[in-house]
């Protein structure tokens, strides 16, 4: 049997629109064990978010991805807690492993343990009626600084809210996902959580 990793999943290109849900993400809560397929990874539609918050939608004229259009390019089933870019190079977090994808290849480059666990001190999630308090621990801020991914959570899923600095509207609302990164350039988002990572580019007319 190989002891290569598995090459990067199928994704699911199109993106649905604000309101969404990772693909995998009701598979996921399946649990383990489950003897099923997983399916690609991408964004699905998903109803619209009821938090009291001015629901701004999509700007189609953004080059920041996430906040117009975009398309998904790649993905791994590796779970990251947390990510963050260092040029055509993607850092995870996950419990006890810290790991990097190239961009937009998404092939594990390095996995390390490092002994402690890097995940245990992430932020807690905020609670989705304190989105538009005046500091947000944890939020990250998108190239240009107008807009921030919060990690929120709903009952049932993990959440990234993109949310308009300014006035704190909903840009997009991403069910499933509860890490956020963009590329310094902003024309790229990387989401992910236990389910692994996807990586989507800006559409821009």
């Amino acid at each position: 049997m190989s002891t290569q990793p598995p090459g990067p999943p199928p994704i699911l290109a199109d993106d649905p629109g604000p309101w969404s849900v990772i693909s995998s993400t009701f598979a996921w809560h399946g649990g383990p064990g489950r003897r099923r397929a997983l399916p690609p990874l991408g964004l699905m539609i998903s109803p619209a978010p009821e938090v009291g918050l001015p629901l701004a939608g999509l700007d189609p004229a953004s080059a920041t991805a996430g906040v117009g259009p975009v398309k998904v390019i790649g993905a791994a089933r590796e779970p990251a807690l947390h990510l963050r870019f260092e040029g055509d190079v993607l850092h995870g977090v996950s419990p006890y492993v810290l790991r990097t994808w190239p961009v937009p290849a998404m092939v594990p480059a390095t996995e390390a343990r490092p002994g402690g666990d890097p995940a245990a001190d992430l932020p807690a999630a905020i609670h989705p009626g304190s989105l538009d308090a005046p500091e947000l621990p944890g939020a990250v801020e998108a190239p240009g600084g107008e807009y921030l991914g919060v990690y929120t959570r709903e009952p049932r899923a993990d959440v990234i809210a993109i949310l308009r600095a300014s006035d704190r509207a909903i840009v997009r609302w991403i069910r499933g996902a509860r890490a956020v990164a963009w590329s310094t350039d902003g024309g790229l988002i990387a989401l992910g959580n236990q389910w692994g990572v996807i990586l989507a580019e800006a559409l821009t007319d």
